[in-house]
């Protein structure tokens, strides 16, 4: 007898393998490295680039045409958005069908899709200082777009687990809320190179949401993946279905 697996076993291996917990768990916790590489790239990023207000000037500009750190930067995006399209995946396995955990990983695969890979590559915005184009336009309709999907995504888990983490997540959208309208008001003054706290405001913005990531992530895998146990069904609470 063959003591080589035949197509249909070696599926199955693959098959088992994709249904494992473990897998389910390092997609769910590819939220966090995905974290970690955009908050240290952004800060090399602005230390690299001579001149660059860490303060006062926007993430994107890292990444815009005509940065001397734009490759830097557009590689560390990609492979951040990357690493969230492994986490919107992980949540999909992982949650029943059309609840509000399923729905945040749905809205997160779409994000990738239509935000993830063009904002910071192909709608890059301009440098300030340069001329500004259809590139700039499209990059403000979908940076705005992202904005959209990060409220949903945040509403979406306060309906999904209660407690605590309700609260923090209600916290979190009224942070995320209020310093990305005072980023947007103050990157207003881009033409007459004027943007105080601009850069400061976006990241207060953008880390608190990345806060919120890797929260979710960790309440996910403790609520929805639980503890192996020997010789038992893991037990774990299911989030809400929204009415």
């Amino acid at each position: 007898m063959s003591t080589f697996p035949n197509v249909d076993s070696a599926g199955d291996v693959v098959s088992c393998w994709w249904r494992s917990r473990a897998v389910k768990k390092g997609l769910v916790l590819a939220a966090i490295p995905a974290v970690v590489v955009y908050v240290i790239t952004d800060v090399l990023s602005a230390l690299l680039y001579d001149g660059y207000s860490f303060l006062n000037q926007a993430i994107s500009e890292l990444s815009a045409f005509g940065s001397p750190v734009r490759p830097l930067m557009v590689a560390a995006i990609l492979t951040h958005s990357v690493l969230l399209l492994a986490f919107a995946i992980g949540l999909l396995r992982v949650a029943r069908r059309r609840s509000a955990l399923w729905w945040i990983g749905a809205i997160g695969v779409a994000g990738f899709l239509v935000v993830g890979i063009p904002n910071h590559t192909f709608w890059a915005m301009s440098s300030r200082g340069t001329v500004t184009g259809y590139n700039d336009t499209m990059h403000i309709t979908l940076s705005i777009v992202f904005t959209v999907i990060v409220i949903a995504t945040m509403i979406l888990s306060a309906v999904a687990y209660r407690g605590w983490f309700r609260f923090y997540a209600v916290a979190t959208l009224a942070v995320v809320v209020a310093f990305g309208a005072a980023a947007g008001v103050a990157i207003q003054g881009i033409e007459q190179n004027e943007t105080a706290w601009a850069g400061g405001f976006e990241r207060i913005n953008a880390y608190a949401y990345f806060a919120w990531v890797i929260v979710l992530a960790v309440m996910v895998t403790h609520h929805e993946l639980g503890s192996p146990r020997i010789g038992a069904e893991v037990t774990v609470s299911r989030p809400e279905v929204p009415a």
